[in-house]
């Protein structure tokens, strides 16, 4: 049942500025939470039959991740046709959008961006969660270069072991064993979209291009992708071991992360969190609350609740 709280919510907290584009299953908007003056991006998703599961698995999957790298939940609320998922907004541009302007990167360009991507990966796969539709248009970055994964529209949390049927995923970063229509491990199709992902950035090209996906399962299964004459040896070695044909010979995301060509530059140093928690604490004091409801809140973390939300929103600002 909707509750009037959630359309009160919707109506008085929130403006929409303009549409960000479409994900899988919704579109996405910029709005403006209005009692923090925070911009955040909302995706729109319809209610029937045979999306509410869809959008369930979704919300839960959002909720249970919290990392530099992915973009973070704040609030799911539902009214009788459509479901509103409110998340952080990222100001810059998807990697798509980011390649049309300069067609590819150098080596040393492409490096920290992918070790980022890999990061996010690394923490999704370590909790058995298989995105599934890893691409460009899924990947945010910001003014100063650091990477978000979004659209959790089609992942997947598995059980070790499980083997997945449903086909998904976009054409040209897709594992030849969903075109195929075969079970498939959906951690090692990740790896696959990765390759492309890495690939695209250091070539500008797709590994393997074609219209049709049977097309496109023949030419994988056929041929070997183009190498061209600029990339190092170490990063044509991680592409070829990413997009093995073959998902029991593709690697993991651990042995992903042994690989030389990652390990030369310094992971981003994670936020003091003191200092936030400090800052954070200051700001939602302006707002109105106690010390004693904004610690009451953060404990028990109720994505429902609106103390908690205007928490997180204000974390957002003051980080940004």
């Amino acid at each position: 049942m909707v509750s009037q709280v959630e359309e009160d919510i919707i109506e008085n907290d929130f403006i929409i500025l303009k549409s960000l584009g479409s994900g899988s299953f919704g579109e996405v908007k910029l709005a403006c939470h209005l009692p923090t003056n925070t911009k955040v991006a909302v995706k729109v998703l319809e209610r029937n039959q045979n999306s509410v599961n869809v959008i369930t698995s979704e919300v839960e999957i959002l909720q249970s991740l919290e990392h530099r790298n992915i973009v973070r939940f704040f609030h799911v609320m539902d009214t009788l046709k459509l479901t509103y998922v409110v998340m952080e907004y990222v100001a810059g541009k998807d990697l798509e959008m980011f390649l049309r302007d300069i067609g590819y990167l150098k080596e040393e360009e492409a490096r920290p961006i992918f070790q980022q991507v890999v990061k996010a990966v690394h923490f999704l796969h370590q909790r058995q969660i298989a995105h599934r539709d890893i691409k460009l248009a899924n990947i945010l970055i910001d003014r100063a270069g650091n990477i978000k994964i979004c659209d959790f529209g089609m992942a997947i949390q598995v059980k070790e072991g499980q083997m997945l049927t449903k086909a998904c995923g976009s054409l040209y970063y897709m594992a030849p064993e969903i075109m195929a229509r075969t079970p498939y491990d959906g951690l090692a199709v990740d790896m696959w979209s990765l390759g492309v992902v890495l690939y695209v950035l250091v070539t500008g090209q797709y590994p393997y291009f074609e219209t049709e996906a049977h097309a496109l399962y023949s030419l994988i299964t056929s041929t070997k992708f183009a190498i061209p004459y600029h990339l190092s040896k170490p990063c044509h070695i991680i592409i070829a071991q990413l997009l093995k044909v073959n998902n029991l010979h593709r690697i993991t995301i651990c042995q992903l992360l042994e690989r030389s060509w990652l390990s030369h530059n310094e992971e981003h140093a994670e936020p003091a969190s003191k200092n936030i928690v400090s800052r954070v604490m200051a700001t939602m004091k302006t707002i109105g609350y106690t010390c004693e409801e904004i610690m009451s809140s953060l404990r028990h973390k109720q994505p429902n609740n609106k103390k908690i939300n205007d928490f997180q929103y204000s974390k957002t600002q003051v980080e940004l």
